[in-house]
């Protein structure tokens, strides 16, 4: 385990940096076999909420590890505690859900496996070792959930501009808005329940100090 902050905050955003990179790297390849343009490989990936959520833990992983964090106070250790929690979510869904539904190879399963498996390992590592924990509150629990929300409403209305849903737990056409939607309050159920318990374990840890 790397134990300096800013170290692990720099190879997480190295990390998460490259396996968008890759990513963008394939879907190029695979639009330009359609015909397609480098404007829309842009527009695919800011559908995934893993992309989303990715670029935003890079941003915040180059700010820690340069040393440049507004002084937000405990707020901070609300953000970091924010993105871990969704990092987290993003991991379990596609390990329990996506990664039987194909075989990626080669510079495709590198940056699945580093935006699915390593960056949620290591930014929930860095949160459990280094994030401020003082501040935390219940209510946070439920602040967490606004990003969810918003980006499945965003993914909601691009699918009904172009027809295209990037994950099939919310492809409407194929389940109809009613199963979407139940699949979407059962994620945000363990979502809360996830940060709930990532609150208790900040309780118990500022508890003992």
């Amino acid at each position: 385990m790397i134990r300096d902050a800013r170290l692990l905050a720099a190879v997480i955003a190295l990390v998460a940096l490259a396996s968008i990179l890759g990513q963008g790297y394939v879907f190029i390849d695979m639009v330009a076999a359609r015909g397609g343009r480098l404007i829309h490989v842009v527009w695919v990936m800011l559908g995934f909420f893993t992309i989303l959520t990715n670029l935003l833990i890079a941003i915040v992983s180059l700010a820690l590890a340069r040393g440049h964090w507004p002084s937000w106070g405990p707020e901070k250790g609300a953000v970091l505690g924010c993105l871990a929690v969704n990092i987290a979510l993003v991991g379990i869904i596609y390990h329990l859900l996506l990664a039987q539904l194909w075989n990626p190879q080669g510079l495709h399963y590198a940056s699945d496996q580093g935006l699915h498996t390593v960056v949620p390992l290591l930014f929930v590592a860095l949160w459990i070792f280094h994030a401020p924990k003082a501040g935390l509150r219940w209510s946070h629990a439920l602040w967490w959930l606004l990003y969810p929300t918003g980006y499945f409403a965003y993914a909601l209305v691009r699918g009904a501009l172009d027809g295209w849903y990037p994950y099939p737990f919310i492809e409407v056409p194929k389940l109809g808005y009613a199963q979407v939607l139940l699949n979407a309050a059962g994620i945000s159920a363990v979502l809360a329940l996830g940060g709930l318990a990532l609150i208790a374990f900040a309780k118990r840890i500022t508890a003992r100090a």
